[in-house]
C-alpha cells in the first residue's frame, strides 16, 4: 500500500502585485496556496488554489473567514511580504495554533510609538523621540529647539511614508500635524530626531541566535528636499562594498532591536541610518519581508538568497538550513522612480528603449495613459519604477540612468 502525502497549506496575507512572489514561490514548491485579500480581482489570487476575502488590516474580519475556512481545510502556515500586517499574520497564527512571532510582538511591530519604547528599555541605539497628543504639544517642544534643528512627524501607524514630514521651527506646524494625523489612525503622533546620514534597508533572518542580514540596500535621498516636507525615497542601491565592521554592528544592532521587541526568530526588515560617528541606529523595524521588490526581486539577484522560501519554510515550522541564508554571489541593484509633473497622462513613450538596457531585471508603471498623476506626497504617489543589476556600482549606475532618461511621460 503507498502511503499518500498531501501537500501542505499555506495562507498568504495579501495578493497585490508586490506579494505575487511569494505565490509563485509557494506553487513551485507544489503547497496548496489561500490568498487573503480585500479584492477579488487582486493578481495573486489568480494563483491560489482558494481564496478569502478580507481586508488585511482588519484583523476580526481575517480571523472570522480564516476560520470557517480551516474547519473544511486546515492551514499549516501564514505569512506575508510587502504588507504591514504583523498583527493580522500573529494573530491568525494563534488562532491555528501554527509558527509566527507572538501576539505581543506583533503589537510591538505594530506601533511605531511602541517600538521605540521597546528600543529606549533596552538601550538599543535609536533617534531620540516624543509622543505628540496634541499640537499644543508640538507647538510647545518645536518653540525650545533650535532654530534649524529638524524632526520627523509620522503616525505611529503609517506605511509608505504617508503622513512622514521633515519638520522644523519654520513650518506651519498646524499644517503639518493635521496633515500627518490625517495619515494615521490614532489620536497622537511621534515625532523624532532627524540624522542626517547614511540610510540603509536591511533584510535579515533570525535563527539561534544569530542575525543573517542578506543584503543591505542605501536608500537613495540625494533628493530629499525636492519634494519636502514630504520625505519620499527614490529608491537605493546594493552595492556590497560595505566594510565588514559596519555589517558587524548592524546585525547586532538589528538583533539586539528585534529582542527588545519581543522577536528571537524569523524575518525583520531595517531601517538603519549612520549617526555623525559612523554607528548605525534604528529608524524602525519590520516583522515582515520588505516591498519595493527588495525582497522579491533585489535580494535575490545580489545575493542568490531566496529568503520568501525560507519565511514560506518557518511558516511550515520546516527547518531552514542557514547555508541559504548566506550570499553566494555580490552583484550591484540598483532602483530607482519616474516622478512626472501632475497632471493627466497623455503619453508614454520609450518601453523598447527601456527593455533592450543590458542588466534589466524589472520595471513597472503605476500610472497609465488616461490616469491622473498626483502630486508626490507618498510612495504610492510614485509614477513607476525600474530595477538593474551591474556587475558593480559603476556599470549598474550607468544602467539605471539610462533606464531612466529612456521613457517619456507626457503630462497635461
Amino acid at each position: 500500500m503507498v502511503e499518500c502525502i498531501l501537500a501542505k497549506t499555506l495562507l498568504i496575507i495579501g495578493a497585490g502585485a508586490e506579494q505575487v512572489a511569494a505565490y509563485e514561490i509557494a506553487k513551485r514548491r507544489n503547497l496548496i496556496v489561500v490568498g487573503s485579500d480585500i479584492d477579488p480581482n487582486a493578481p495573486g489570487l489568480k494563483l491560489a488554489d482558494f481564496s478569502i476575502h478580507a481586508s488585511t488590516r482588519d484583523v476580526s474580519q481575517t480571523l472570522l473567514e480564516v476560520k470557517k475556512f480551516s474547519k473544511v481545510h486546515p492551514i499549516d502556515g501564514v505569512m506575508t511580504i510587502a504588507n504591514d500586517v504583523p498583527l493580522t499574520v500573529a494573530k491568525v497564527a494563534d488562532m491555528l495554533g501554527i509558527k509566527s512571532i507572538g501576539i505581543p510582538a506583533a503589537i510591538n511591530a505594530s506601533d511605531k510609538y511602541l517600538m521605540k519604547k521597546c528600543f529606549q528599555k533596552n538601550n538599543v541605539a535609536c533617534p531620540t523621540f516624543k509622543k505628540i497628543n496634541s499640537l499644543d504639544d508640538l507647538i510647545q517642544f518645536m518653540q525650545k529647539t533650535p532654530k534649524n534643528k529638524e524632526y520627523v512627524l509620522k503616525p505611529i501607524d503609517g506605511r509608505g511614508a504617508r503622513g512622514v514630514l521633515l519638520i522644523n521651527k519654520k513650518i506651519d506646524l498646524e499644517w503639518a500635524f493635521n496633515e500627518s494625523m490625517s495619515n494615521g489612525s490614532k489620536n497622537f503622533l511621534i515625532l523624532e530626531e532627524f540624522i542626517k546620514g547614511k540610510q540603509f534597508s536591511t533584510e535579515s533572518f533570525l535563527k539561534n541566535g544569530k542575525c543573517y542580514t542578506a543584503a543591505i540596500g542605501e536608500r537613495n535621498y540625494k533628493d530629499i528636499q525636492r519634494y519636502a516636507p514630504y520625505i519620499i525615497e527614490d529608491g537605493g542601491d546594493i552595492n556590497n562594498n560595505q566594510k565588514r565592521l559596519l555589517l558587524d554592528k548592524i546585525d547586532t544592532l538589528v538583533l539586539d532591536g528585534a529582542k527588545a521587541m519581543g522577536i528571537n526568530e524569523g524575518i525583520i526588515k531595517g531601517d538603519i541610518v549612520l549617526d555623525k560617528n559612523g554607528n548605525p541606529q534604528i529608524i524602525e523595524l519590520a516583522a515582515r519581508l520588505s516591498g519595493g521588490w527588495f525582497a522579491s526581486h533585489q535580494i535575490p539577484a545580489a545575493t542568490n538568497i531566496n529568503l520568501i522560501s525560507s519565511v514560506i519554510s518557518y511558516s511550515l515550522n520546516e527547518e531552514i538550513d542557514c547555508k541559504d541564508l548566506i550570499p553566494s554571489a555580490k552583484n550591484a541593484i540598483s532602483i530607482r522612480y519616474w516622478y512626472p509633473n501632475p497632471g493627466i497622462i497623455k503619453e508614454i513613450s520609450g518601453i523598447r528603449k527601456l527593455e533592450s538596457i543590458p542588466g534589466l531585471i524589472k520595471y513597472g508603471f503605476f500610472n497609465q495613459i488616461g490616469d491622473v498623476q498626483k502630486e508626490i506626497k507618498m510612495h504610492s504617489d510614485r509614477f513607476g519604477y525600474v530595477i538593474v543589476k551591474g556587475k558593480n556600482q559603476k556599470e549598474c549606475s550607468k544602467r539605471i540612468n539610462d533606464a531612466l532618461s529612456s521613457i517619456h511621460i507626457k503630462v497635461i
